[in-house]
């Protein structure tokens, strides 16, 4: 060795030049679920069920850096059920309190009388029931181009059974479009992805940016819980996600945790969390969650150090195209 100053070997000067790699290079929208149609307190105890639980979930989920509260509503003794009074209640609690979160109701949610369909019928009574309220009341909502069948533990219950159809999907969209309400597309399988793209894409229908959405552990999916199954489940759908989509994760299952931290080390766009869709904290422990903004927390926390900030509400609208 020469006693010049030593400058290292070939290699290290090799990485010194390497560019830096962009995949984490932008903001992680956070989007909480306090509620959905699924769960019961039987399942879990902290379970919110009134407008004012629900609220205050989503308002301490918001603190923690949500930009977007996806909304269910339930009655007093826990079933699923969406009224324009329960729904305006809740909105504003919310916005009391986080007056810029985007606030998404789940287009299912059945304004007309006995069904849960994502269908043109039940979505534009709900859009002109909240839109009369104000345009805050519903900026963006889900909607399912799968086709999958719920089934009631009350084995007398007929199952809910939803159809993904073509007709049916550009009335909805057309519709959401023409209202200026950004749909975002939960995909639970390649179904949809496709779906998306051939009724709505190519035919020029869907506007920039597609606000696609992967449902791993959810409705009518693989066995995602296997490891590493689950991952290269996901990594698959993102590689089929079209030119210009916003790329979001809806984990569900005991597995959310390890493939919502996946999707984010992929560069997804959008992370969702919430007891909507989720009982454990850790796919490997019977930690039960206590409050959405637990979730909410460690998902901020996990990107943060990854080097990645959180969205905030003016963020995320400019990132998924909401007005």
């Amino acid at each position: 060795m020469s006693q010049q100053e030593w400058q290292g070997f070939k290699w290290a000067e090799m990485v010194l030049r390497q560019e830096k790699i962009p995949t984490l290079d932008k903001p992680l929208i956070i989007t909480v679920c306090p509620v959905g149609a699924l769960f019961s307190r039987k399942q879990n105890p902290d379970q919110p069920y009134s407008p004012q639980e629900i609220a205050e979930q989503a308002v301490a989920a918001c603190n923690e850096g949500a930009a977007m509260v996806h909304l269910h509503n339930r009655d007093e003794r826990g079933y699923h059920k969406s009224t324009v009074e329960l729904m305006k209640e809740t909105v504003d609690k919310i916005v009391t309190k986080c007056p810029d979160v985007i606030i998404q109701p789940s287009s299912c949610e059945g304004y007309a009388e006995d069904t849960t369909q994502y269908t043109y019928g039940t979505v534009k009574p709900m859009v002109d029931a909240l839109h009369a309220i104000s345009k805050k009341h519903m900026e963006s909502t889900i909607f399912t181009p799968v086709s999958y069948c719920l089934e009631h533990v009350d084995e007398a219950t007929e199952p809910e059974v939803t159809l993904a159809q073509e007709k049916n999907s550009v009335l909805t969209i057309q519709y959401l479009q023409e209202h200026g309400i950004k749909p975002e597309f939960m995909n639970h399988n390649w179904e949809g992805i496709q779906n998306v793209v051939e009724w709505l894409i190519k035919p020029g229908i869907l506007q920039k940016p597609y606000l696609m959405s992967m449902g791993p552990g959810m409705h009518n999916t693989a066995p995602v819980h296997l490891d590493p199954w689950g991952h290269l489940y996901v990594l698959g759908m993102m590689k089929m996600m079209p030119e210009g989509s916003v790329i979001g994760i809806s984990a569900g299952g005991r597995n959310w945790l390890s493939l919502s931290v996946f999707a984010m080390l992929m560069g997804v766009d959008i992370v969702r969390v919430g007891m909507e869709d989720h009982l454990w904290m850790y796919p490997h422990k019977d930690e039960k969650i206590r409050n959405n903004a637990d979730e909410v927390r460690k998902i901020a926390t996990i990107a943060r150090e990854l080097g990645r900030p959180i969205a905030t509400p003016a963020e995320a609208r400019k990132i998924m195209g909401i007005q």
